[in-house]
């Protein structure tokens, strides 16, 4: 990508943060550094080791297929339990005391670069919220019976799994002094939620507040992470204490959560990242086309809207993957001085 002009990328990305008008659409990858799960698949204690050993430390075996870019998934032959009940006996919780996050973080840094702290803000991925997490154990189907059958079984688990992050803060800070931590949980599919927004509430929102406001009595920013179409839970969001929902995609009405929650939460994403667009092999014309729609649709309203585009490359290099990210990321920041100059 070529080098964007001058401009305080940091703060007008602190000021969609804050939700308070930006003089130009803040694009999530400038003047924001991510690291963690999300630039790649973040410390092995949560995804295993990309680069090594792919168990991780709660006893889960991922493999990390190059057509997602590296991108971790489950192992499908191997569940670490089939039984909720079993959770105590069979589930492993990390000690994030015994873990070497500062390493994890001298490693990214090699591979990513070392973050400008004075013109960037600092995010780190925390993957595998607390639905995630189950699903990784034993599967979205045993996952969501054991949701619906055990309700107590799978809410102690995820308690137990948030003890663990909530922890884990204090070591994170120590090693990555972040100023954002996005906490990864898919609750969607891109029709609608896994469970009715009533199981959302009762099982899996209290365990999202908790740790979110433990972000915030630390003094980090908190950020919800979550594909699919979740607009239904968006005032659950805002209770929780998110200060923005990322990777929001366009199966949701982006322009009426913007239009009506953006003092309250940001929004991040917009990019068709299912579609064409977002292909491998997407002529540049198709990615322009979609960066444009995104920023003339949401926004002009300068106001809770960071644009965010994503897609895989056949890859498992983080090089060859930051490449097909530039030409997005590039489009996006041109036509976004356009409008600025234009005073659109």
């Amino acid at each position: 990508m070529s080098q964007a002009p001058e401009f305080d990328f940091k703060t007008n990305y602190l000021n969609f943060l804050h939700h308070k008008p930006t003089t130009l659409i803040p694009n999530s990858f400038v003047g924001n550094k991510i690291l963690g799960f999300g630039a790649i698949n973040g410390p092995a204690i949560e995804k295993g080791a990309q680069f090594g050993d792919a168990m991780d430390g709660f006893g889960i075996k991922w493999e990390y297929p190059s057509t997602g870019g590296g991108a971790a998934v489950p192992d499908v032959n191997y569940t670490v339990m089939d039984d909720i009940t079993e959770w105590r006996e069979k589930v492993t919780i990390p000690d994030p005391a015994a873990y070497n996050w500062k390493a994890d973080y001298e490693m990214e840094c090699k591979i990513l670069g070392e973050p400008d702290r004075e013109k960037e803000v600092v995010d780190f991925g925390f993957g595998n919220g607390v639905f995630e997490r189950l699903a990784a154990l034993m599967g979205f189907e045993d996952a969501l019976v054991s949701m619906a059958a055990e309700p107590e079984e799978t809410y102690a688990l995820f308690e137990a799994i948030t003890d663990y992050k909530i922890k884990a803060l204090d070591y994170i800070i120590e090693a990555y002094h972040p100023d954002t931590i996005t906490y990864f949980d898919d609750v969607a599919t891109q029709r609608d939620l896994f469970m009715s927004p009533e199981t959302y509430r009762q099982l899996i929102k209290p365990h999202h507040k908790r740790f979110a406001q433990e972000c915030i009595k630390r003094g980090i920013m908190p950020i919800y992470h979550c594909c699919g179409h979740a607009e239904a839970i968006i005032e659950d969001m805002i209770d929780c204490g998110w200060a923005a929902w990322s990777s929001v995609q366009i199966s949701n009405d982006i322009s009426a959560l913007i239009e009506k929650y953006s003092d309250r939460i940001g929004f991040v994403g917009g990019y068709d990242s299912n579609g064409a667009p977002a292909q491998i092999d997407a002529p540049h014309d198709v990615i322009v086309k979609e960066v444009k729609r995104c920023l003339d649709t949401y926004g002009k309203y300068h106001k809770g809207y960071c644009f965010f585009g994503f897609r895989y490359a056949n890859s498992l290099d983080p090089a060859v993957q930051a490449a097909s990210m530039g030409e997005i990321v590039e489009a996006c920041m041109q036509y976004s001085f356009e409008l600025l100059m234009q005073g659109k």
